[in-house]
């Protein structure tokens, strides 16, 4: 999910009031008469001000708040009377994610002969850094940027191979409305950093620096913190970034004016590359992936009809967040602040609790068991439902359907997001019968969306997510618990009830539909998504060697050329293809109809294959 739409803070403020003394008024169309209406309010409330509470931290992995948070909810379905779904007859599912990286010791830099520079003052490591020792000639290569089809190469007039580069962040500015340049901050993917990464990588360099001379007036932000690197495979190049001030004194003792030359390249929009005589660095990274267990709480309602109760319905919705903000804010001057996710999700894990306490206690049990589970580390990339569904409460293949809860809590104007209506035949008219008899308008999207429903659609099964809208408080300190439209939450309980009452009950199976177009799957840092579509539906899972495929859709670009679900694609056109930034870098720098080679490893045998690429539908 996205920014960002605007929110009536007036109405969230008011809202947040009545609730603190008590009362809960009308500030939509719903009347609170209805009793299942009111019953749910209250228990969303309690929910979502505890989960979006200071006390959890914001329930980052690496937060004491994501195990109050996992405590709470076990709790929750403990008192309701479920049975464990996790591992050795317990709630919960425990399995290990990277968080982060940390710099060892030895990591140092040196310009020439001079004393090492401060670590975390004069530079830092980039979070993708190889671990590895490099000692080079330095070459300047302006925004290490190479745009082939535009005519601009940064590398053109230099020579790279076995030297360390030095590249400013960012990009040009655009000179006119064809250049393929982005005006700061709002970047096109050419000033990536993985980007500039990879380019310098492939024209032979061993390292790079990395210079930001945009914060002339902000030096604590200049620098990259390791805070928010998450490793994911590096790119070969021992990388770093130093401070404007070191490395402006440092080139200036060789000739060299840094902020002229980046003026020659903004205004002339061509490259100033140039080597830097008699210089020598010495740049030694040492990184270590940081891993942390964490837990899915996971909870079954064993199925009341004989016939179908070995059949089952998941329910979902990820109950981490992004902790202090070290990774993932959309503002990095937040970072340290405690980022509470009342929306993201907050919303959907209360509205998830709710459920199981509609459906436990009422006196008519669903046909099929319902699986309620709370992921953990859907915002590191969907490890909790990926790992679940590769250790399911029960089997998958008797799993009927999976509905995702992923930010439900800013309802507007009666209309509900729901993404995944047409993986099976049956989903939109039974979504849109339930929303009918509750007076609620479905917005049916033809994507699948990115969230932890995903997982389970690339395993076949069919999804459903659940979604009111982004806003400006997404992945902000701001996303309180005082600012959503708790009566909305208590709507959405009742629409999804009725949802799961249909696909539970049905003797009729669901059939399942893979779609034709799939998500953004993953945006890029300091870059756009792209609009190419290839249609391939990546594992999450990891591997050393590239991106490993869970499934294609059919029809897809990525069908026709034959790739397959167990493929691994180690390259894309002329770009190594290392994981899934790569990938999603690769497929932005290329337009629909453009005819790329993509090889794949299929088995332990490499494979070419032909894909044409589309627009995304």
């Amino acid at each position: 999910m996205r920014k960002s739409h605007g929110y009536d803070s007036t109405r969230a403020r008011a809202l947040g009031l009545f609730v603190s003394l008590g009362l809960l008024f009308a500030f939509s169309a719903w009347p609170l008469e209805i009793p299942s209406l009111t019953s749910s309010a209250n228990v969303l409330t309690t929910h979502a001000r505890f989960l979006a509470s200071e006390k959890l931290t914001g329930r980052g992995i690496d937060t004491p708040g994501i195990r109050l948070a996992r405590d709470y909810i076990a709790a929750e379905f403990a008192k309701l009377g479920l049975q464990p779904g996790g591992d050795n007859g317990s709630y919960l599912q425990s399995f290990e994610v990277a968080t982060g990286v940390r710099v060892n010791q030895p990591t140092s830099l040196t310009l020439d002969n001079g004393p090492a520079l401060t670590l975390n003052q004069d530079w830092t490591p980039l979070g993708f850094s190889a671990s590895k020792k490099v000692e080079a000639a330095v070459v300047f290569a302006g925004y290490g940027i190479t745009i082939k089809e535009y005519g601009y190469d940064d590398y053109r007039d230099i020579d790279a191979k076995g030297k360390i580069v030095i590249v400013l962040r960012y990009e040009p500015p655009p000179k006119h409305a064809n250049s393929p340049f982005r005006k700061y901050p709002n970047n096109s993917v050419h000033a990536a950093l993985r980007t500039k990464a990879n380019n310098a990588r492939d024209h032979g360099a061993i390292g790079m620096i990395l210079v930001d001379l945009h914060h002339q007036d902000d030096a604590k932000g200049e620098l990259i913190s390791t805070k928010n690197s998450l490793w994911r495979g590096g790119t070969g190049l021992a990388a770093a970034q130093a401070g404007r001030a070191p490395i402006e004194k440092w080139l200036e003792s060789h000739g060299v004016s840094l902020t002229e030359l980046r003026g020659k390249i903004d205004y002339e929009e061509k490259p100033a590359s140039m080597e830097v005589a008699a210089s020598t660095v010495k740049l030694e990274v040492n990184l270590e992936e940081i891993r942390q267990p964490t837990e899915n709480v996971v909870a079954v309602l064993p199925g009341s009809d004989p016939h179908l109760k070995n059949d089952s319905v998941v329910i979902g919705a990820h109950y981490d967040h992004i902790g202090f903000g070290h990774y993932g804010t959309r503002n990095s001057s937040t970072e340290g602040q405690i980022h509470h996710g009342a929306d993201d999700n907050a919303s959907g894990t209360a509205v998830l609790l709710d459920l199981a306490r509609q459906l436990s206690e009422s006196d008519i049990k669903p046909a099929r068991t319902i699986v309620f589970a709370a992921f953990s580390a859907e915002e590191l990339g969907l490890f909790g439902s990926r790992h679940y569904v590769n250790h399911p409460a029960v089997p998958l293949s008797s799993t009927k359907a999976m509905i995702n809860l992923d930010m439900v809590g800013r309802l507007r104007d009666g209309r509900v997001t729901v993404f995944g209506t047409r993986t099976a035949q049956e989903f939109s008219g039974i979504v849109k019968s339930a929303a009918t008899e509750l007076g609620l308008e479905i917005g049916e999207s033809d994507g699948i969306g990115r969230s932890d429903h995903m997982s389970f659609y690339s395993k076949k099964v069919p999804a459903l997510h659940f979604f009111t809208g982004v806003h400006s408080d997404y992945h902000a300190p701001g996303d309180t618990w005082d600012k959503l439209n708790l009566e909305g939450m208590a709507k959405i309980s009742e629409l999804v009830v009725a949802t799961i009452r249909s696909i539970a009950n049905t003797n009729a199976p669901l059939n399942f539909v893979s779609l034709p177009s799939v998500p953004r799957e993953q945006a890029i840092s300091e870059g756009p998504a792209s609009s190419t579509y290839l249609g391939s539906i990546p594992d999450y899972s990891g591997t050393d060697e590239g991106v490993r495929l869970a499934g294609v859709s059919a029809g897809s670009p990525a069908a026709l050329a034959g790739l397959r679900a167990g493929d691994v694609i180690v390259m894309l056109a002329e770009a190594k293809v290392q994981n899934l930034e790569d990938l999603m870098l690769a497929l932005v720098s290329k337009k629909p109809g453009d005819e790329v080679e993509i090889v794949v490893l299929r088995g332990t045998q490499p494979l070419k294959l032909k894909a044409v690429l589309r627009a995304r539908g």
